[in-house]
């Protein structure tokens, strides 16, 4: 594996090419060497970042009591980047506030999606271990719970899938306000095909990023492209025991134990963030057997 890992970053020295975190710490010798040139700086996202983004943002400004403002949400970590902030001279420790009032979703999709986590604390952002739950979190919006079924096959979830969203386009939904979510980009391809089908228009995340998509059709990408995301209504399709967690995402407990652990709530969160992109309406579903993620916390129906 080493070997691999150093031809690969010779090819790259050799093309004067470099990897995204190359490229990060190399941007943060070049501040540190230059001294910062900006007086505070906010940081969204946070539980996501690797520790290379983190010194950079470390060396682009001076240590002050407002240096850095962060934000971040652990039950949305959906990479395994985990780092001591104090270790890299971000102090955070007493002086972070816990936000518990949600805006995006109605507090029944909230409540839906938080039993995919409850009883499973994760990482906080600051430097003391485990202990962060979704308990005390609430919602200022309310609406109907989601709506959870799975189907014989793949095909006939699809043909669910156009249903549920001619319902939305139905009671008035704009069809650019609905998202469609998926594990991989093959069960992606699949909707945007099917809904194309039906006469409903759907399009890509990628395509509408680029432009070239219709702006005014249904948005169909994978959960990791739905991070950052919000809609007003939201189906999150293919959640079967096969695909979340995904087997080869996750480190077999027989060579990590811990690690095992690590890579199965970052698929759980991957699932809880995919479901909480909804603001009022959210449809989950599957072929075959369902996720465990599901059956574990007893979500299987709506």
């Amino acid at each position: 594996m080493w070997e691999t890992v150093e031809r690969f970053t010779a090819g790259l020295a050799a093309d004067g090419c470099r990897t995204w975190l190359q490229a990060c710490v190399e941007a943060a010798r070049l501040l540190e060497a230059q001294g910062p040139p900006y007086r505070h700086v906010v940081v969204d996202e946070a539980q996501d970042l690797h520790p290379a983004q983190w010194r950079l943002l470390r060396a682009a400004v001076p240590a002050r009591p407002d240096d850095l403002f962060i934000a971040g949400d652990p039950h949305q970590r959906i990479y395994d980047s985990k780092v001591s902030l104090k270790s890299l001279g971000i102090k955070v420790t007493g002086r972070s506030v816990k936000l518990r009032k949600n805006y995006r979703s109605t507090q029944e999709i909230l409540r839906w999606s938080t039993a995919l986590l409850v009883g499973r604390p994760v990482d906080r952002l600051e430097d003391e271990g485990l202990g962060e739950t979704l308990l005390g979190y609430r919602s200022a919006l309310h609406g109907d719970g989601p709506d959870v079924r799975g189907a014989a096959s793949e095909e006939a979830e699809l043909d669910a899938l156009v249903d549920r969203v001619r319902a939305w386009l139905d009671a008035g939904v704009g069809a650019g306000e609905i998202g469609v979510s998926a594990r991989f980009n093959k069960t992606c391809a699949k909707a945007v095909a099917h809904l194309n089908d039906a006469g409903i228009p759907a399009v890509t995340l990628r395509s509408a990023d680029a432009g070239t998509g219709d702006p005014a059709a249904v948005r169909i990408g994978t959960m990791h492209s739905f991070k950052g995301l919000e809609f007003r209504c939201v189906a999150v399709i293919g959640v079967d025991e096969e695909t979340l967690p995904f087997p080869e995402a996750v480190t077999p407990p027989e060579i990590d134990p811990k690690q095992h652990e690590t890579d199965l709530m970052s698929e759980r969160c991957l699932l809880f963030v995919a479901c909480t992109r909804a603001r009022d309406s959210l449809a989950v579903s599957w072929s075959g057997k369902p996720s465990i993620f599901l059956s574990e916390a007893g979500v299987t129906t709506g």
